[in-house]
């Protein structure tokens, strides 16, 4: 077991590696991007250590004002408990969506080499006691056991030394056990495609949820102010009012364990312990027997359905050639069949919808965003800046996202700019389909302003995408990365140097549209002038633009070779 731990730490020291070296087919170019690629993480992990050692330092201040008394131990491990929760939801969420980042195919190569499936399951819950939340957490409570045995609480320090170290083990087991379970998941592109839709949309319903209760908060508030009185915060009234079950969740033993320690209670810490321990066990056989379910699933050939040719006629895209216009529909269908895609179709404008709709149930104090909600050009506006954002895995990255499809395109006779002008294309069309969506959503909910504003909106639209496509094509070139459409999050990234890039572009582009749209209605007082202005600015960016975009698909042919490469993540 030991001798396989450590080839699975040397395994991952050399993926690493190779990930900054790459073969020896890859330029110059493609090398200085792979490293750029490592420096976000770089600079993530030089903060991180920062809030390690920040958290080490309260949390031993913590455990020595509560060893010498001089604050009440219900107020400090109230924190604690609350930090527990947090990393714990944490947890949950990475846990949930990271399997579906990454692919399985590395571990199928695992299961032929005679390395036991139980080392292989152990090696795999311990990589999550790696995980930065993990070591935050773990870090800070073992530093405030650290605090209570220099405070003179000897037996409290090591009662919280085995709580922290069981409340880790929790945390890990119950990270392998999701990540195991969505992992399983994934082993089905229709069961994977449905949870991933599913989990994005109940994640983006639950960022709402503090506007329910902030109505409470406010009539709390006034009552407050009405009667001249006002209550501060009690931890006994907080636990009275949490429900039972909550007493299961690791935050709380911990809690308990730790306030019952000093109260010299040995029975309740004891049950506090026993049932840390029970949850670790228990989630550690749930993951194992996942992990055996995965590891079948893996191992077993799958049946494939017969392949069968079917001609599609897509009609042409005016203004571009017959091969562009095939490289467009092509990016069309790629996109609006993949987990991204229709993400990116269905997200924004029921998104943009649900907001207005919360936003009009917040009391006096947010009249604001009301108001702001009622002006429907505005919200179409920040829709389709939304939209960019949401393309960004599309437009920053042409060249990679498509995978074999791009080699079949390379293969076929079109020349850079017919390949750069299809994919410039194509990424319209799935644009322009999330735009429709959101415009139906905004209308539906906020169907005020004057038609010259809405149809300024939509145009500066155009004008922004105009905008931002020569630097696309090129940033897309340069910083190719092979993703996977069918994954949410990093899997389906591009590269973070266009992806950041692009987020501070797409804001520099969409000022002089919005200031040209807003200065015409609320200054003149015209909205038609500023429909003329936005076209204005339209034409003058489309002018700048053309040739721009064939001057940046100079870049695909120099790297036609490397593109191909990248595209089959080889």
């Amino acid at each position: 077991m030991i001798r396989a731990l450590g080839a699975m730490s040397w395994l991952r020291w050399r993926l690493l590696l190779n990930t900054v070296r790459g073969g020896r087919r890859r330029d110059a170019m493609e090398r200085v991007s792979r490293v750029m690629a490592l420096m976000v993480p770089v600079i993530i992990a030089a903060l991180f250590v920062g809030s390690t050692l920040t958290m080490v330092i309260l949390g031993f201040i913590g455990g020595h004002v509560v060893a010498s008394g001089s604050i009440a131990p219900a107020a400090v491990v109230f924190i604690a408990r609350l930090a527990i929760a947090i990393i714990f939801i944490a947890v949950v969420l990475l846990a949930a969506g990271a399997p579906g980042q990454t692919t399985l195919a590395r571990y199928t190569r695992l299961l032929v080499m005679p390395i036991p499936r139980q080392a292989l399951h152990l090696v795999e819950v311990l990589a999550n006691v790696a995980d930065p939340w993990q070591i935050l957490i773990g870090a800070a409570l073992v530093a405030f056991a650290a605090g209570l045995a220099a405070g003179g609480q000897a037996g409290a320090a090591a009662v919280a030394v085995v709580a922290a170290l069981l409340v880790m083990a929790v945390l890990a087991t119950l990270a392998a056990a999701l990540g195991f379970l969505v992992a399983w998941l994934f082993r089905s592109r229709r069961r994977g495609e449905l949870f991933t839709l599913v989990f994005v949309m109940v994640l983006s319903a639950l960022s709402f949820a503090p506007v329910f209760f902030s109505e409470g908060l406010e009539d709390r508030q006034r009552d407050e102010r009405r009667t001249g009185t006002r209550r501060g915060f009690s931890i006994e009234e907080f636990d009275r009012a949490l429900p039972v079950w909550t007493r299961v969740l690791p935050s709380e033993a911990y809690g308990r364990v730790i306030l019952q320690t000093m109260t010299r209670d040995a029975g309740g810490v004891t049950a506090g312990l026993v049932v840390l321990a029970a949850e670790a066990g228990l989630l550690f056989a749930g993951s194992a027997a996942v992990h055996r379910r995965l590891i079948q699933s893996l191992e077993g050939d799958q049946r494939r359905r017969k392949q069968r040719g079917v001609a599609v006629r897509m009609p042409r895209v005016p203004f571009i050639g017959p091969a562009a216009s095939a490289v467009a529909w092509a990016q069309y269908r790629t996109a609006v069949r993949s987990v991204r895609g229709r993400l990116i179709v269905l997200l924004p404008g029921p998104l943009l919808a649900m907001m207005t709709v919360l936003f009009r149930q917040i009391p006096e104090e947010g009249r604001w965003a009301v108001a702001a909600a009622e002006h429907g050009h505005l919200l179409l506006g920040a829709g389709i800046v939304f939209c960019f954002y949401s393309l960004q895995a599309f437009t920053m990255n042409m060249f990679g996202s498509d995978r074999s499809g791009l080699t079949l395109e390379l293969l076929v006779p079109i020349d850079d700019r017919q390949l750069a002008w299809g994919k410039v294309v194509g990424c319209a069309l799935v644009l322009g389909t999330a735009v429709l969506v959101t415009l139906v959503a905004c209308v539906a909910v906020a169907p005020t302003g004057s038609p010259y504003s809405w149809l300024a909106a939509l145009i500066g639209g155009v004008a922004l995408y105009l905008s931002l496509s020569p630097v696309a094509v090129w940033l897309s070139a340069l910083f190719p990365v092979a993703s996977d459409l069918s994954k949410t999050g990093s899997g389906g990234n591009p590269h973070p140097l266009p992806m950041l890039a692009g987020t501070f572009l797409v804001m520099a582009a969409a000022l002089p549209i919005a200031l040209i749209i807003v200065l015409a209605q609320a200054w003149l007082g015209r909205p038609f002038l500023g429909f003329l202005g936005v076209l204005a600015w339209t034409g003058l960016v489309t002018a700048i633009a053309i040739p721009l975009v064939n001057v940046a698909a100079n870049a695909v042919g120099s790297r036609r070779e490397n593109l191909a490469l990248i595209a089959q993540n080889t």
